[in-house]
């Protein structure tokens, strides 16, 4: 090997190794940058295969579109009817395990406009949802997207309130086409020839238009082509619901003209019931009765008739609960979707009159108590207890106590007890069964501990929405007064027939006390009043027992 290199300088012998170096590294780059290479393809045929799993995922699961493409609109778990809802959307037919699940989270009383389409599929779905459980978002929004760009050639119409209110659905669409990473880089630029305030063409040969309640629409055309999906989302807003005028001109603008935009369009309505004769009561009341053949209604409450909420990962019952209260009368029409419209209320909030407790002289009255006890038939009653001063002069009834809990029997016995010793009333009126089958033991046992016998009427209920709705015209006039403090009691007379109805019951209870003649059919049953000794000796004066004592 030395041979080789003999007559060689160092400096040669340098350069043969410099050489050899330099060939070594390019060998070692070559093989470096091939490397580089296949690991670029392996990711690109990784993000390709990803890509195309995600399109074919998302053509077909509306659910995986939105969560994967819009995660900051979808950040909760859908719920089961919300998952439902998409695969009645996306094939225009329910499947019998959908039908019995909208059953089972619809109350009773609306199956009658569940019904499965005549014609194979479905032309209409009136989607009735409470508040903030994100019907906006998924069907004026996410629903146009996935139609648009994995249904090429979809022609979408989605309407509003007002042309702002679409306006705003547009901008939202075109901010996710122009902005959103993902569906850029899954569906590529999508920014077609049209781009306007009012309607967009994609490059796939999709197009979306938005307008708004009022607007002219007949005739609008893709080219030659008709909408293929039409969505509507609350088409009066909360004050002009109330204007009857304005609720006709909506449904004669919806039959007129988004009915008659194009054969064969799937139609979606995606609504809160604000008044009972707005536009989806009315048509409700069309698809049970058969005029829209083809047409699905679907009246979702924010708690399921077996007491769940409906939608679980956003509300929880306390959560609904704590909105009920705060909500007030609205919660009917805003989270149940079943208003009663202002002038049907039996009971309005102007009606009601508040006194002050030291304006009234308890001597002047004879004071009367009533329990409603719940009695586990209906989930979530209160039970219930109204105390009620009646003035001897002016008959005006003022309610002293209204309270309601939700406690065990025992501990609902003792509290009896309690609030008759608090007050003292001439009389303690108590529905017949409930008092002999549950309450009459341990309220006897209570009140022997505490020295007293309770003066216990027993009340046979009759009907009982008949003898609280005969309360409606003596509020009105100011014949039954209240506390202002009687929140819970005055919600139940505010939301009746609808709600809870165990505080009017017992305010009712209370004053039929008074009574001779009883309403709904209500029987008293009216022994001869219970005296204790101190009760029997008090005509003579106060200080009668201690005299006999001393």
């Amino acid at each position: 090997m030395s041979g080789l290199f003999e007559g060689l300088s160092d400096a040669d012998l340098e350069n043969i190794r410099d050489s050899a170096n330099i060939a070594a590294e390019d060998k070692r780059i070559a093989k470096q940058s091939k490397a580089q290479e296949r690991r670029a393809l392996d990711r690109q045929e990784k993000e390709e295969k990803a890509r195309k799993k995600r399109r074919a995922k998302s053509k077909h699961d509306f659910a995986y579109f939105c969560q994967t493409y819009m995660p900051d609109a979808f950040t909760l778990a859908f719920s089961e009817y919300q998952l439902a809802l998409t695969r009645l959307a996306a094939n225009r037919n329910l499947n019998r395990q959908d039908e019995a699940l909208f059953k089972e989270l619809i109350d009773p009383r609306d199956h009658g406009f569940i019904k499965q389409p005549i014609s194979g599929e479905y032309e209409g779905i009136l989607d009735i949802e409470p508040r903030d459980h994100g019907k906006t978002t998924r069907n004026t929004q996410a629903m146009p997207l996935w139609l648009a760009l994995n249904h090429p050639g979809s022609f979408i119409v989605i309407c509003g309130a007002s042309a702002d209110s679409a306006k705003e659905m547009m901008d939202a669409i075109k901010d996710d086409l122009e902005d959103n990473e993902l569906i850029l880089d899954d569906y590529g630029e999508q920014r077609g020839n049209t781009w306007t305030k009012r309607k967009i063409k994609l490059a796939n040969g999709s197009s979306i238009v938005a307008v708004g309640r009022g607007q002219r629409l007949r005739g609008i055309k893709n080219k030659y082509q008709r909408p293929t999906h039409i969505i509507c989302d609350d088409l009066l807003d909360d004050k002009e619901v109330e204007s009857p005028t304005l609720r006709r001109q909506a449904e004669r603008w919806f039959k007129r003209v988004i009915m008659n935009l194009g054969k064969g369009a799937l139609t979606i309505i995606a609504n809160t019931i604000m008044h009972p004769d707005d536009l989806p009561s009315r048509l409700l009341n069309q698809i049970e009765d058969g005029r829209l053949p083809n047409w699905l209604g679907l009246r979702f409450s924010a708690i399921t008739p077996s007491g769940r909420p409906l939608f679980p990962s956003r509300w929880s019952l306390q959560d609904l609960e704590n909105k009920r209260i705060a909500s007030g009368s609205a919660w009917w029409t805003e989270w149940m979707n079943r208003p009663i419209a202002d002038e049907d209320a039996d009971f309005k909030e102007d009606w009601f009159i508040y006194f002050k407790p030291y304006e009234l002289d308890l001597r002047d009255c004879t004071i009367g108590m009533a329990v409603d006890p719940a009695t586990g038939l209906k989930k979530g009653d209160w039970s219930f207890i109204a105390v009620v001063a009646r003035h001897k002069i002016t008959m005006v009834d003022h309610v002293l106590f209204a309270k309601g809990w939700k406690e065990s029997d025992l501990q609902f016995a003792q509290r009896i007890v309690d609030v008759y010793l608090q007050h003292r009333p001439s009389f303690v009126m108590f529905e017949t069964v409930a008092f002999q089958k549950i309450y009459k033991k341990e309220v006897m046992r209570y009140a022997k501990k505490k020295g007293v016998r309770l003066p216990v009427r027993e009340f046979k209920g009759g009907n009982k929405q008949v003898r609280i709705k005969s309360l409606s015209s003596q509020v009105e006039n100011g014949l039954i007064q209240f506390l202002e403090t009687q929140t819970l009691l005055r919600q139940m007379f505010l939301e009746f027939p609808r709600g809870h109805d165990d505080g009017p019951d017992a305010v009712e209870m209370a004053i039929s006390g008074f009574e001779s003649g009883f309403v709904g059919g209500a029987v008293p049953q009216t022994p001869r009043p219970i005296r204790t000794a101190a009760q029997a000796l008090s005509r003579f004066g106060g200080g009668a027992l201690s005299r006999i004592l001393r």
